[in-house]
């Protein structure tokens, strides 16, 4: 798939969904900084290395379809979640696709739950398993754990903070972390961030970024 064939699909995604949301916006308006939200969103992410990408969620129900890019289009990433199926409980499955490269493509499926404490605190547990590409056509199966976290601050702001750890055969392991402040205007949500990792001990790298999201 072209890196000019994706670009206007998700552009294309996102014009559609954008006029779309001027014909819905009396509907409740989520928590964006949720992870377990579900409703439709166009968005996009400028990072300081100056890739740019955007992204699409198509909702209905407990369900939620997204699609975004990956650096710079270099990757793309599909996401299907059925939330609050079961006391507070979510599933979903998600593969990335590298366009670029011959390695790095995943497939997972996982769960995530919620726990809150207090008002101004919550913790969203995750644990996943699937597969990461290697080199060409050599997969190894992995499994991921960590939470996002959230904190409520006044006036629409919230913290957020988000490490997982990846293992995997033949000692794979990584580590992957996104620290950032949130604000959220009724559907409009702006996010400045930092977000890394690292593979089997390398050096931690990262880039800052700076994300829109309308949701309808």
């Amino acid at each position: 798939m072209s890196r000019f064939l994706v670009t206007t699909l998700i552009a294309s995604s996102f014009w559609v969904s954008s006029g779309h949301a001027l014909a819905k916006n009396d509907k409740q308006t989520p928590d964006m900084a949720d992870p377990t939200a579900v409703y439709s969103s166009v968005g996009a992410h400028l990072y300081t290395n100056g890739d740019l990408d955007l992204s699409a969620g198509f909702a209905w129900g407990k369900n939620l379809l997204g699609v975004e890019s990956k650096g710079g289009f270099d990757a793309l990433n599909f996401r299907y979640a059925h939330m609050n199926l079961w006391n507070n409980l979510g599933v979903y499955a998600e593969s990335t696709i590298q366009m670029e490269e011959d390695f790095g493509s995943t497939a997972t499926v996982g769960a995530i739950s919620t726990l809150k404490l207090g008002d101004r605190l919550t913790f969203y547990p995750i644990l996943t398993l699937g597969g990461l590409e290697v080199r060409e056509d050599k997969w190894i199966t992995t499994t991921t754990f960590g939470a996002y976290t959230r904190f409520k601050l006044e006036k629409g702001f919230s913290l957020g903070l988000d490490p997982f750890v990846t293992y995997g055969e033949s000692d794979y392991n990584s580590l992957s972390t996104d620290v950032f402040i949130n604000y959220q205007y009724r559907n409009h949500q702006v996010r400045l961030g930092y977000t890394g990792s690292s593979v089997e001990s390398s050096n931690f790298d990262g880039e800052g970024y700076l994300e829109y999201k309308m949701a309808f």
